[in-house]
């Protein structure tokens, strides 16, 4: 029993690869969302802390769902005592979609990412007194720097670690000589937020609005890091701010955007990232007021669709189409894409490549990629057909005789099926008729595809068994399986009556 069904089942992978977009359902999609801030004000008379947080994780069935959120704020006056030298372990624990940072240095008050020109964020904003894990929602692209502040009375001390997506775990002993403080709380406030969340449309400029400041961005498409592995992604960043300075006054303020998509197989939407960072620093030194003002706010939103599907990429390159860049990228588990996939399937020219339809926008265009990244773009001509029979091998068979006139270095064409038989398709060369390799044409919504570097002349011979066998479109796919199945069940059973 054990051959026949091993072969049957070898029969079914084996299947030729022709994949086609499905339609499905809206997915559900996971939300996370987190919300810092964090000023420290000084003053001639005293010092004031404030931090703030918010934070959920929720399923919606939409990328442009608002929620109002409930986020509680401290407000502390800061005594400032002896230096004193602090010594402890602090380690870093870095996830895809998260940062937790352990120390036994007490005093730590802001933990902060920035990847220049991409992305800076407040991981966490509070107050610790003795040796705690804090953690929150973070993303890096490539490599970032991560900025502990611990609180030193008036300012921040420093420490530093350069994280990657090669290492998980960061660890550093130090010795921090700080002021110690101790922190009164002088007041509390609940305070609800309307959390709007922006939905990007691909290929289009993006609008974002914080506060009363507002700033519109291109997109940039490009490979980003999602969950471990890398796949296409269209990126949207701006700033807004401005500086001011002066003999007694320096004001610098920022407001940075950054808006993310992924895309998995089929250009099929993966997840998405929004964050928004804002950053004051102000210091007045004249002969009434003297005053500093530190504060950092952040607010990052991550959407996950469970359903998607994308895979480490094998081959990566940018093609345009319509004059807009498209990111394509091969997989073991298809094609991925920044553009929507409608075609993908495997082809032979002088060795494997994979021939792409992409759409940017309403129309789309043909590409083949190679394995070593480089693409030629495809025409897609309209053949001229007429029906007639030939002779080969001393049999006579009906054929479709197909004319294409076409300069460019490959072209695709299809025809609709002239009869209901097994064929194979010849094109003329100086040698001859020759017949093309089964993997460059194909069935599709019920006509035969014809990929290749072009000829005048091609010949789709019914009732001919090619060298080796024709590609089957992926509408037939379940019919086939279903086929398998059902023999698979009766080898069973007929193995079974036979004991």
């Amino acid at each position: 029993m054990r051959p026949k069904i091993l072969l049957l089942i070898t029969i079914l992978l084996s299947l030729p690869t022709l994949a086609l977009v499905a339609n499905a359902s809206s997915p559900s999609l996971y939300v996370m969302y987190q919300q810092y801030s964090s000023t420290l004000q000084i003053t001639p008379s005293h010092i004031t802390y404030k931090y703030s947080s918010s934070a959920y994780n929720t399923t919606m069935s939409s990328t442009n769902n608002e929620r109002t959120i409930m986020y509680n704020s401290y407000s502390f006056n800061v005594n400032e005592g002896p230096l004193t030298n602090y010594t402890g372990q602090v380690s870093v624990n870095v996830n895809p979609f998260g940062i937790s940072v352990t120390s036994q240095i007490p005093q730590l008050a802001r933990v902060l990412l920035v990847e220049p020109g991409l992305i800076d964020e407040v991981v966490w904003a509070g107050f610790t007194n003795s040796t705690t894990t804090v953690k929150g929602l973070a993303y890096f692209n490539n490599t970032a720097t991560l900025l502990l502040q611990f609180l030193n009375g008036s300012s921040f001390a420093n420490v530093t670690f350069a994280i990657s997506h090669s290492q998980i775990t960061y660890q550093k002993t130090l010795t921090l000589l700080l002021h110690k403080v101790n922190l009164t709380m002088t007041g509390e406030l609940q305070l609800s937020v309307t959390v709007q969340g922006t939905y990007p449309q691909r290929y289009s400029k993006m609008e974002f609005n914080y506060e009363g400041i507002s700033a519109e961005a291109p997109y940039n498409t490009s490979i980003a890091y999602y969950n471990g592995t890398y796949v296409p992604a269209m990126i949207w960043s701006s700033e807004a701010g401005g500086l001011l300075s002066t003999e007694v006054t320096n004001l610098q303020g920022n407001v940075d955007f950054t808006d993310i998509e992924f895309f998995g197989v089929n250009g099929t939407f993966v997840g998405s990232l929004d964050n928004t960072f804002s950053s004051i620093y102000f210091s007045h030194q004249g002969l009434i007021i003297n005053l500093t003002y530190n504060s950092v706010n952040s607010r990052i939103r991550i959407v996950i669709n469970p359903t998607a599907e994308y895979a480490k990429p094998s081959v990566s390159t940018t093609v345009s189409v319509n004059g807009s860049p498209a990111v394509v990228v091969i997989t073991n588990q298809g094609v991925e894409s920044t553009a929507n996939v409608n075609l993908y399937h495997k082809v032979e020219v002088s060795g494997p490549a994979t021939l792409v339809y992409v759409n940017t926008t309403t129309n789309g265009g043909y590409v083949t990629i190679f394995p070593n990244g480089s693409y030629e773009y495809v025409s897609q001509v309209e053949p001229s057909v007429t029906v007639s029979n030939i002779s080969m091998g001393g049999k006579t068979y009906t054929a479709q005789i197909v004319n294409v006139s076409s300069s460019s270095k490959y072209v695709i064409f299809n025809v609709s099926m002239a009869k209901n038989e097994t064929f194979a398709v010849f094109k003329e060369s100086s040698n001859g008729m020759v017949e093309l390799n089964s993997n460059n044409y194909f069935i599709y919504n019920g006509k035969i595809v014809v990929f290749d570097d072009p000829s005048m002349t091609y010949y789709v011979v019914y009732g001919y068994q090619p060298s080796s066998q024709s590609s089957v479109s992926s509408n037939l796919l379940p019919i086939i399986i279903g086929i398998i199945v059902v023999a698979i069940i009766a080898v069973i059973l007929a193995l079974r009556r036979r004991r």
